[in-house]
């Protein structure tokens, strides 16, 4: 479970933390004109890792005040695009200002979170397509007065490796943009994966917990990395004839013949009995034929009870295990 982040102190601790972070691993220091619609700041100072680039600044005399953190790629030529407005209101709840921070109630690891609101102008460029595209995972937030909203997790704001996962954010939105541009997100396939969003979001939003070990790499940002490598190392292993790589709000990875899943993964950042009797849910509602190979993926670094290895055997579903890098992942 999550809980918002609302002390002004603590948010300027956080806030602190979370550029000490990113300067550290975005070491390269450039000078580039920051443009968007309709505005330029000439001469900003940037923080990038010769790719992707972040910059942060005050922005104090307005109705709604807020520290600026925003992020984009770099491209050829002295100007950049703003790629995502990750900004944080100075105290409170601010529901207008998309970025905000939030501590994981088991592990006391503090959390950058972002709505999901992606701007750019363009028709098409909107939370719960950019969502369902992207098959990432929003979280339920909780407020002090017991209200919740719901947030993505971007980044943890210190731990080994950390802006690897605010790069894969942002990379994903970048991607998505380009797919708008391209028409790719109005596709059949791509409403439904939206429609299928929305519904799984009104169904599970409030009701999803979870509980997170203190490691000095954090896994909960890096759960988007394990299925990309996943999916990655199983199209090397090859496909048969018409069969493809899926993915879906269900679960994370899958093999399948026409409409049906011949193979069925799901990524696990702990082996927490929450954690594990939510993955054989998921794979044994999901995976409905009965040679379906069903898998669970779970962190190297830590032991499953005997009680739980047996219920694996028992369903049928097969374990693998992989293990976080600050640079990468490894599938053992």
């Amino acid at each position: 479970m999550f809980i918002l982040i609302e002390d002004r102190a603590e948010i300027r601790r956080a806030q602190s933390q979370l550029e000490a972070t990113l300067r550290r691993e975005f070491s390269i220091k450039e000078v580039r004109d920051i443009g968007w619609q309709g505005g330029r700041r000439p001469a900003a100072k940037l923080h990038s890792n010769g790719e992707y680039w972040y910059w942060s600044q005050d922005h104090k005399n307005t109705s709604n005040p807020r520290r600026l953190n925003w992020f984009g790629r770099i491209y050829e030529g002295p100007g950049v695009a703003i790629a995502v407005e990750i900004n944080i209101p100075y105290e409170g709840r601010n529901d207008s200002v998309a970025g905000f921070f939030a501590k994981h109630a088991s592990s006391g690891q503090i959390y950058l979170f972002h709505s999901g609101r992606v701007g750019g102008g363009a028709k098409g460029v909107k939370k719960d397509a950019f969502v369902a595209w992207s098959d990432l995972q929003t979280h339920p937030v909780y407020a002090r007065d017991g209200s919740q909203k719901e947030g993505l997790l971007v980044m943890p704001i210190a731990a080994r490796g950390a802006a690897l996962a605010a790069v894969a954010y942002v990379e994903a939105i970048v991607d998505f943009k380009a797919a708008v541009r391209e028409g790719r997100t109005e596709t059949t396939t791509a409403k439904e994966k939206e429609h299928q969003y929305r519904a799984y979001f009104d169904e599970s939003f409030g009701r999803r917990k979870g509980r997170a070990s203190a490691r000095d790499i954090d896994y909960v940002s890096r759960h988007g990395e394990v299925v990309k490598s996943l999916s990655e190392w199983r199209q090397r292993k090859g496909l048969a004839r018409n069969q493809q790589i899926v993915k879906s709000v269900l679960l994370d990875l899958g093999v399948s013949r026409g409409t049906e899943l011949v193979e069925a993964y799901e990524v696990k950042t702990s082996t927490m009995r929450g954690d594990i009797y939510t993955g054989i849910g998921q794979l044994t509602v999901h995976a409905k034929r009965v040679d379906c190979l069903r898998t669970l993926v779970l962190p190297a670094d830590e032991s499953l009870a005997t009680d739980l290895i047996a219920a694996l055997k028992r369903n049928n579903i097969q374990l693998q295990r992989y293990r976080l890098t600050e640079t990468g992942v490894t599938l053992l």
